[in-house]
């Protein structure tokens, strides 16, 4: 078409009829104006459609990381209920100020000596985030829910940091003096490994123990804190992953 208007514009430029000459010309440029917009057209038609298949491909592979994780999270909800549980009861025994019930703290004292911390980590995830893909997220309800990630990661990174300081400079310390660990050690956690045996610890030691109550409350309240975040997280999570699942498959139909 253009070497169409080119033979044309140089046919009436050699009969001097300039005014066609200069409408086919124009005729031209229009020509290759439009082809230009609909090579550009075409083009960012095709970086949409590179960005969108890239942004799904994440999506699928978040959507897996979060299925595979999150299951591991509710079970370990449940293990920090088991330590709330016995940390309550040794509340309990030590509470009744009986010096025969004292013994029963061998079976849950070992709760105390426990530093459980989720240690979470979503490398898929976050590689997503740190590459600054939410700006390419048109879903606000995605959105929103990625920008919320961050804020959980960091809360429950600083409650680890606080519960292996609590047992580092807190519980550690009170067990070396008046606990026989090995005989202690809560269910499976680190058993592994130790040898049973070794002094009695004398739990009439803790008749009235001031330090003892006050160590068991603050792991309580730690404890408490931390299984509410928990499944506050394992239910976002959830939301999360049910809204990306929702995606793909509203992209794919």
């Amino acid at each position: 078409m253009i070497k169409f208007f080119r033979k044309l514009r140089w046919s009436t430029l050699s009969r001097k009829r300039f005014p066609k000459y200069f409408l086919y010309a124009m005729g031209e440029i229009i020509l290759v104006v439009i082809g230009i917009l609909i090579a550009l057209g075409i083009n960012n038609w095709n970086q949409k459609r590179i960005s969108k298949d890239s942004l799904i491909n994440y999506y699928e592979r978040i959507h897996d990381e979060l299925s595979y994780i999150n299951p591991g999270l509710i079970y370990f909800s449940g293990d920090l209920d088991t330590l709330i549980t016995a940390n309550k009861r040794s509340l309990h025994i030590l509470n009744l100020k009986n010096r025969d019930s004292l013994e029963q703290l061998k079976y849950t004292i070992g709760a105390l000596g426990t530093s459980y911390v989720t240690d979470a980590s979503f490398p898929i995830t976050e590689e997503f985030l740190n590459q600054g893909n939410l700006a390419r997220i048109q879903n606000k309800e995605i959105k929103v829910q990625f920008q919320r990630f961050g804020e959980w990661m960091i809360r429950l990174n600083s409650f680890d940091g606080y519960i292996k300081s609590q047992y580092a400079t807190s519980i550690e310390p009170f067990f070396y003096d008046k606990v026989n660990y090995a005989q202690t050690v809560f269910s499976n956690y680190n058993q592994d490994g130790l040898v049973v045996g070794g002094p009695e610890t004398d739990y009439g030691q803790f008749y009235n123990d001031m330090e003892l109550w006050n160590l068991l409350t603050f792991k309580l309240e730690s404890l408490n804190g931390h299984s509410r975040d928990l499944k506050s997280f394992t239910a976002y999570i959830k939301t999360l992953d049910s809204l990306i699942v929702k995606e793909i498959k509203a992209t794919s139909k």
